[in-house]
């Protein structure tokens, strides 16, 4: 048991996470669905070995169930003024986006893997163990550790500079997903939402234009102070 309530155990988890996603080369959700149905399945047997006695109570206690309106609705809401930032950069520097050929497989994969999966993972596992037994934010903050050891991965796949700004941003969002995930009654639909459009907003769309690569940098600050 203290290797899962020091948080190892969700490392663990995100190892297979990452060696799944890495090996079907899903980066952008390409086999989403298929990575989210193998680390939600671990996340709930180590819940299960770990706390509880059923799959039914260990999806319970990582927030697999329908969340409160009010959590959804701020979700939402947040999502949509994020999504804002498209239209008014590209209106300000002529950068052009569209949607990738393939997006709607695309969408529901990315929902799947950075949404579901990650929040399964994240928010209802490791989040959730900490918040039972302290207040908010000291359980947010003892969740974001490992929250964004695991991001340092990124540095392998990505720009260094791309790689240090998605780090900073897991430790500044990681206390807005938090805070979603109570909002919505401890599910994880919220922070799902929220994670699902963070990612959306650079890895849907073909951006075209001088401006295209400061627009990752911009959509970072923008995940970072909206949620906020």
């Amino acid at each position: 048991m203290r290797v899962v309530q020091n948080g190892n155990g969700s490392e663990l988890i995100f190892t297979l996470f990452q060696w799944l996603a890495a090996s079907l080369e899903s980066f952008r959700g390409e086999y989403g669905v298929v990575v989210a149905v193998v680390v939600v399945m671990a996340t709930l047997i180590a819940q299960r070995l770990f706390f509880d006695g059923s799959f039914a109570e260990a999806a319970r206690s990582v927030g697999l169930f329908a969340p409160k309106v009010r959590g959804a609705v701020i979700a939402i809401g947040i999502s949509l003024i994020m999504m804002l930032t498209l239209p008014v950069y590209a209106q300000a520097t002529g950068t052009k986006f569209s949607l990738l050929p393939n997006w709607p497989w695309l969408f529901v994969g990315m929902f799947f893997q950075g949404g579901i999966a990650e929040e399964t993972l994240f928010r209802g596992y490791l989040y959730g163990y900490f918040r039972r037994r302290n207040a908010f934010w000291r359980a947010a903050a003892m969740s974001a550790i490992p929250f964004v050891i695991v991001h340092f991965l990124i540095f392998f796949t990505m720009d260094w500079m791309i790689a240090a700004a998605s780090v900073a941003l897991a430790v500044v969002m990681s206390f807005p997903l938090a805070r979603l995930f109570d909002l919505g009654g401890q599910t994880i639909w919220p922070p799902a939402i929220l994670h699902f459009i963070a990612q959306a907003g650079v890895k849907l769309f073909l951006i075209e234009g001088d401006s295209a690569p400061i627009f990752p940098f911009v959509w970072m600050l923008v995940c970072a102070v909206v949620p906020y």
